[in-house]
């Protein structure tokens, strides 16, 4: 029998679909409807945290499985190959025939692009809202990594806050017990990375619950971090206040552990110092202190051997010197002083080993390797400023000495104080050695503007006037930019050309270290910005048996303002990484309380004190509940 061409055209059709059946792949599903127990068994075996066990499961299920199931399955193990550190792989599967074949598949593929992605630094080149997109067809089992990778991305782009979120989000979904290490070290990695004023404002304004308590957590170890204890402390109130909160012991153990290691000072420190010339006396003072901290720790396993190395005229050049000390194992180098020495060390020779100068020069590069620590006058200018600024005062007249010293304080006051709505309204100098301080006072208070008005005023009336002159009444306070010698003319001169009771700040350079009656009398009433350790005002333990160390090794010599140099360089060994890292924390030091700028400065912030009859006292600021503040 013969078919007619319309039977035979419909034969054909069905044979083309019978066909088309028979190789058709399956559909985005079907992995989820193949029956393995190696399947539940690599679900089980993620769960414990052993991710060996789950992919080699995972890919003997695959040999069961038809393509682009089997793909699919070689996939997800690659992923979890990839989570160990193995990325050959996923390297290979994301190029095969069948890495895109259905959403499953596509979904697979796409996160390990964007984990391969982050491996490389090219978060960039990476859309979130790509890997977002596919979340629907992602297998349940992997969706705690694709959280992670969202989590990665948004850190390694420097949105924090937002990686902060898709970590917490990960915590929710109860993920294996190894993720769940990684995230939550992830999460306190990028807390500590993240800005801390930013962290802190973030923690004020989110609500309660599991977030703000990260955040608080944060901030409380963050500005504890140069304390042991201190951080001891703030974890204890921190749990105390969050019995329930999911952060778990490890992690608060690894925090300790993390400060110690942090704060620990190196194992071994050269100090480059001028033992010989002219200026020997400070280098000796700076070694006195340095060795008097050496000897007050308590703990002699942490103690660094301490190698002290002349460069002074009868001793090595800065740069050979420092050489020399990295030979011999230093780990830090401390000094050298004087601005020449820092000047050659920093041009002559790469700087292997951190270098933490005591002295600073304006004009060389700042490198991460160096840190400038000194006492610079311009710190006290700005402290007396900022006590200018908190006592209200808005325009102040400035006398200062004519010299370079004069006007970097004065420069460094101006800064400060006119940075708002402050406002230098005079300025008079004098020279050096001068000890008549009248003329450039009355010029200060345009006292002879007020008696060349007094004549004028006669040659009109022709009368014969009573006058007292009067200095000008639009200033708020005289700044002080004077050595001790001439602020003790210049304090009773104030007072006698009418300035009886205008404040008068001055920097801690304008008081001697030793108070006297005599000083007391000429500078009474004048505001000293000034360092704790010349007030006997010891920030903490440490630096009491510093004192008692030095006290015991030599009681006729004072200990000055250089042997707390020394003392400060000392303590600054295990910390100075810290305050890199913080710039808005400070450590409470015996110069004072110090910080590190952005150009690589250890910045001093000292106590306010007035002079009166018995030396000088500390000023008590009310808007601090009564506690001596640090300025700026």
């Amino acid at each position: 029998m013969s078919l007619s061409r319309p039977a035979i055209a419909l034969f054909a059709a069905l044979l083309f679909i019978a066909g088309c059946t028979a190789v058709r792949p399956l559909d985005e599903d079907a992995v989820t409807r193949i029956e393995s127990p190696r399947l539940d068994k690599a679900d089980a075996a993620l769960a414990m945290g052993d991710v060996t066990s789950s992919l080699t499961l995972l890919r003997m299920a695959a040999r069961d499985a038809p393509e682009p199931a089997a793909t699919g399955l070689k996939l997800e193990a690659a992923l979890l190959a990839l989570t160990m550190d193995d990325p050959q792989p996923a390297r290979q599967l994301t190029d095969s025939r069948w890495a895109r074949a259905g959403a499953r598949n596509a979904a697979i593929s796409t996160l390990i692009e964007a984990r391969l992605a982050i491996r490389q630094d090219r978060a960039n080149r990476v859309r979130a809202e790509t890997l977002t997109e596919v979340t629907q067809a992602m297998p349940r089992r992997l969706r705690p990594y694709q959280t992670q990778t969202l989590a990665q991305l948004a850190a390694q782009m420097g949105d924090w806050q937002r990686a902060l979120t898709y970590r917490l989000e990960l915590a929710d979904f109860d993920p294996p017990t190894d993720l769940a290490r990684h995230n939550e070290a992830e999460l306190w990695e990028g807390l500590m990375r993240a800005p801390l004023l930013a962290v802190q404002s973030a923690a004020k304004a989110a609500p309660e619950g599991i977030r703000k308590a990260w955040l608080q957590l944060a901030t409380q170890v963050r500005q504890a971090a140069l304390s042991a204890s201190k951080t001891e402390d703030a974890l204890q109130a921190w749990r105390l206040s969050h019995p329930q909160h999911p952060a778990s012991q490890l992690l608060e153990t690894r925090i300790s552990a993390i400060q110690r290691a942090e704060t620990a000072p190196p194992r071994s420190v050269a100090a480059l110092l001028p033992l010989s010339g002219e200026l020997a006396p400070a280098g000796q003072a700076i070694r006195r202190g340095l060795l008097a901290a050496h000897y007050a720790a308590t703990n002699q396993r942490s103690r660094p051997t301490l190698n002290i190395i002349d460069v002074g005229p009868d001793g090595l050049p800065a740069p050979a010197a420092y050489q020399q000390a990295v030979a011999e194992g230093a780990q830090q180098v401390i000094g050298p002083l004087s601005k020449s020495a820092i000047r050659d060390l920093a041009s002559s020779t790469p700087l292997s080993v951190p270098v933490l100068a005591l002295n600073r020069a304006s004009d060389i590069q700042n490198t991460p390797k160096l840190r400038q620590f000194g006492l610079a006058p311009e710190d006290d200018a700005r402290a007396a400023a900022a006590l200018a600024r908190q006592l209200g005062y808005e325009r102040m007249a400035v006398i200062a000495s004519a010299d370079d010293w004069g006007q970097r304080v004065t420069d460094a006051f101006s800064e400060a104080f006119t940075e708002q709505t402050g406002e230098i309204i005079e300025l008079s100098t004098y020279a050096d050695q001068q000890e008549d301080m009248s003329l450039p006072i009355r010029t200060l208070f345009q006292l002879d503007a007020s008696e060349e008005r007094h004549v004028r005023m006669q040659s009109v009336t022709g009368a014969r006037l009573q006058f007292e002159d009067r200095r000008r009444q639009d200033m708020d306070g005289v700044f002080m930019a004077a050595f001790e010698p001439a602020a003790r003319l210049i304090a009773p001169q104030i007072r006698f050309q009418r300035g009886i009771g205008l404040p008068v700040v001055a920097t801690s350079q304008a008081y001697p270290q030793t108070a006297s009656d005599q000083a007391n009398k000429d500078m009474e009433a004048v505001m000293i910005t000034r360092m704790p350790w010349l007030l006997d005002q010891d920030t903490n333990r440490f630096a009491e048996r510093v004192r008692a160390e030095l006290s015991a090794a030599d009681t006729d010599q004072r200990a000055g303002q250089l042997v707390a140099l020394g003392l400060d360089s000392y303590q600054l060994l295990g910390r100075l990484s810290i305050l890199n890292q913080e710039p808005t924390v400070q450590f409470e030091g015996a110069t004072g309380a110090l910080r590190v700028d952005d150009e690589g400065r250890v910045r001093r912030h000292l106590l306010p004190t007035r002079v009166d009859s018995s030396g000088l006292r500390l000023i008590r600021m009310p808007a601090l509940n009564g506690q001596p503040p640090y300025l700026p």
